[in-house]
């Protein structure tokens, strides 16, 4: 079945989209420009650890998903008509799923990372070095390029509509290449994340050095980036889990398909605000991150103190100079 025999409604999505990629690039682009620079200076210091290197590697893979975003504005002006060609879809294509699932796959190694530091302080301590996580890092932009470049090469691009990342009604091949993205890039990250928050929650509660105002402040930092994760990613990966399982079922694709349209496509253009948020949850309620770029940036003020004294969450090791990290704590604990 041709693609011009489902006369999708394809104008209805760009109002919607072009204000969401408008306001998400406006927005993201400085805010992990800000957060790569004090991240740079937090690693000149010293400070970070590994954590240092997931989160870069994090805002790496946003600030790269963030640079396509003016092009599809354009081919959403456009009419849904790419007008770049063939390779230049099947590049911008790459890189926008590439660093979607690159950046869940860092969001489960910091939630890892953090749930070892926390509930296993001593035992970890071999496992969590820069060394790892660079070899962390490697593997992850290798894998989720090699699972991308799988199920997108025969995707990308129609040739006869100039449609790009784009398929009415889509191949059986494509339907089940995003029912395991559904699987590996949206349930099992899920699971990750909530299994990592509830034993950090359950190693708080348990430490009688910490106050209950210390304990509610960190597990309120897990609870908003598992909600988080759940809001941004979520709607995209359920409606899109519903399309295409009724897509392989069903004898009439053009009718789901156009029933479905609209609400997919907002929920695909909704899962690049993990590119503003991610700077939000990672940097900018981290102290350590903050005082390094009021540091190098006078402009942004000095001194100022928001009640995190410490990046309990985001790094594994505080500045010696701030007060005892969550890690010590646990560490003294055990020890004594």
């Amino acid at each position: 079945m041709s693609n011009d025999s489902c006369n999708l409604p394809l104008d209805t999505d760009t109002f919607g989209l072009t204000c969401i990629y408008g306001l998400i690039f406006s927005l993201g682009l400085p805010s992990n420009l800000l957060s790569l620079w004090g991240l740079y200076h937090l690693g000149r210091s010293g400070g970070g650890g590994c954590q240092l290197v997931y989160i870069l590697n994090l805002l790496l893979s946003d600030l790269l998903q963030l640079l396509t975003l003016p092009l599809w504005i354009l081919y959403l002006q456009g009419a849904h008509s790419w007008p770049y060609g063939q390779l230049t879809c099947e590049l911008v294509g790459y890189v926008f799923y590439v660093n979607v699932y690159a950046s869940v796959m860092f969001l489960c190694l910091i939630a890892l990372d953090r749930c070892l530091a926390i509930v296993y302080p001593l035992s970890s301590r071999r496992v969590r070095t820069v060394r790892v996580a660079a070899v962390c890092g490697v593997a992850v932009w290798t894998l989720t390029f090699l699972f991308c470049l799988s199920g997108l090469l025969p995707s990308v691009f129609d040739s006869d509509r100039l449609l790009c990342l784009e398929q009415y009604p889509v191949s059986p091949g494509y339907a089940r290449f995003k029912i395991t993205t559904v699987a590996l890039g949206f349930l099992l990250p899920c699971t990750i994340l909530g299994y990592t928050s509830a034993h950090i929650g359950v190693t708080l509660r348990r430490s009688p050095s910490l106050s209950d105002h210390e304990r509610r402040k960190i597990v309120g930092i897990l609870v908003v980036i598992t909600v988080n994760f759940i809001v941004v990613f979520g709607p995209y990966h359920l409606v899109g889990g519903y399309r295409f399982v009724s897509l392989l079922l069903t004898d009439e694709p053009c009718g789901l398909e156009r029933s479905i349209f609209l609400t997919y496509r907002l929920c695909y253009g909704l899962t690049s605000l993990n590119t503003l948020l991610d700077p939000l949850f990672y940097i900018f309620l981290c102290a350590d991150a903050r005082l390094e770029l009021q540091r190098s940036l006078p402009c942004l003020g000095r001194g100022q103190n928001t009640g995190l004294s410490n990046c309990h969450y985001s790094y594994g090791r505080g500045q010696q100079k701030q007060t005892k990290s969550l890690k010590d704590q646990v560490e003294n604990i055990e020890e004594g």
